[in-house]
């Protein structure tokens, strides 16, 4: 088992980098699995002729929760197992469709400025593999401190 490391507060500023993240090319399988797991039947998900024909599309697309699922993932392995995402708002700005690759970003915007509150903003893109924007949103964590502060309970 690989042993996860832990984000601290004090070691993130204001315009720091998250480590990007890639996924894909997305594949039918891909899409299958997450539509059977949210009992998500639609055939714009797995379906490529149905697609064609009613949708214009040339081919499915992956579900935006499944999208939104893959930024998680890139935040909750960024900030470590006492890290806690506490909101997030996103937006879905363009389809991604079968082949494509996902990649997923982000930029600290804000950060508290005592140990006692410990969240950070974080403004969040995802791409395609051609560039164009898929979705952007923004999130707030929580991160421990090193100096001991807890978090547990708070809300934000």
């Amino acid at each position: 088992m690989v042993q996860q490391q832990q984000l601290y507060l004090e070691e993130i500023k204001p315009n720091d980098l998250l480590p990007s993240r890639e996924f894909g090319p997305l594949t039918i399988t891909d899409t299958v699995r997450w539509a059977g797991f949210q009992e998500n039947w639609q055939h714009l998900h797995f379906d490529r002729d149905h697609v064609r024909k009613h949708n214009g599309l040339r081919t499915f697309i992956a579900s935006g929760a499944y999208r939104q699922a893959l930024l998680i993932r890139m935040l909750t392995d960024w900030i470590g197992p006492l890290g806690r995402l506490c909101k997030l708002s996103l937006r879905q700005t363009h389809p991604t469709f079968e082949g494509d690759t996902q990649h997923y970003f982000g930029q600290v915007v804000e950060k508290s400025s005592t140990p006692n509150d410990p969240w950070i903003t974080c403004d969040l893109e995802g791409k395609n593999q051609e560039g164009r924007q898929i979705l952007k949103g923004r999130c707030t964590l929580l991160l421990p401190s090193r100096n001991g502060e807890h978090f547990i309970g708070k809300n934000l």
